[in-house]
């Protein structure tokens, strides 16, 4: 079975924790259209969700920062934020998913971290509370280095993401992949509130479009000096355009929150006709 569901969103905590904050009208219209994009994945019926995300020093610090890491734990907490006003819960993992795409790798030259006991921050629990509500569907995530040098290349991540997009679309579950972070924002510094919608408008355009050329030519110091800190979670994004190299993306939403200090984007994948991915073959 084939993936049956892929989408890219933003995750301003400033979505739940101070929502009242933005401009009523743009925070309802974006946050509709998260609550309808989960309820597009629910009609998919997937049996599991791998999460392309990040995390913000939750799990991970100076003394090990992995590249990758894939969580295969039985179950993962969250939000640890109290502040989030996102009820507490237990996701479910799914752990032998977890070991095989670990396994995968390691056999096709990628060498990712794994761990066991993963914490969830807003960066994947924001998602879930609108895309799977309930968190009753399996979670397998999936960690990029976002927060500091040396960080995967936007080229790495594309490739990390065909090399994953070819594997989990020969898998016999039915599996939604989500990728979360971004775009542009300053967190904790000098520039917080700032939103740089060009930039934003330039790097959705090239993942509509399927620009390979450009997706995979952002450079550190672009990313940094046009996106901020923050916006180095597009790498998550460039990742999953990797995976669905034959899909088809439509922009839902995109709106520059300045309460929120970020620009917020929601993408939707589907599958162009007649196009399938070519089917990895591991040992």
């Amino acid at each position: 079975m084939p993936m049956v569901f892929a989408c890219a969103t933003s995750h301003a905590p400033g979505m739940t924790a101070w929502t009242e904050a933005a401009p009523k009208e743009q925070a309802d219209r974006f946050l509709e259209t998260y609550r309808e994009l989960g309820g597009r994945l629910g009609a998919t019926k997937p049996d599991t969700i791998v999460a392309l995300t990040v995390e913000h020093w939750a799990n991970f610090f100076l003394n090990g920062m992995p590249t990758f890491c894939i969580g295969r734990a039985e179950h993962y907490d969250g939000p640890i934020e109290e502040w989030l006003r996102i009820p507490k819960a237990r996701v479910p993992g799914d752990s032998r998913l977890a070991e095989e795409i670990i396994d995968a790798c390691l056999d096709g030259g990628f060498d990712p971290a794994f761990s066991d006991e993963l914490s969830f921050d807003h960066a994947t629990f924001l998602p879930l509370h609108f895309l799977n509500p309930k968190m009753a569907l399996p979670v397998v995530p999936i960690v990029i280095n976002t927060l500091t040098p040396p960080m995967p290349t936007a080229k790495r991540c594309f490739a990390f993401g065909e090399f994953l997009g070819k594997l989990l679309d020969s898998h016999p579950k039915r599996i939604a992949v989500i990728a979360t972070g971004g775009l542009s924002h300053w967190p904790g510094e000098a520039k917080h509130g700032k939103i740089n919608v060009p930039f934003d408008k330039g790097f959705l355009d090239a993942l509509i479009a399927g620009d390979q050329t450009k997706l995979t030519g952002y450079s550190h110091e672009e990313i940094n000096r046009e996106a901020g800190s923050g916006g180095h979670e597009i790498r998550t994004w460039i990742a999953l355009a990797g995976a669905l190299r034959h899909w088809q993306a439509e922009l839902l939403a995109y709106e520059p929150v300045v309460p929120w200090a970020t620009g917020c984007g929601l993408v939707a994948f589907s599958r162009r006709s007649g196009h399938t991915q070519p089917v990895l073959t591991v040992p």
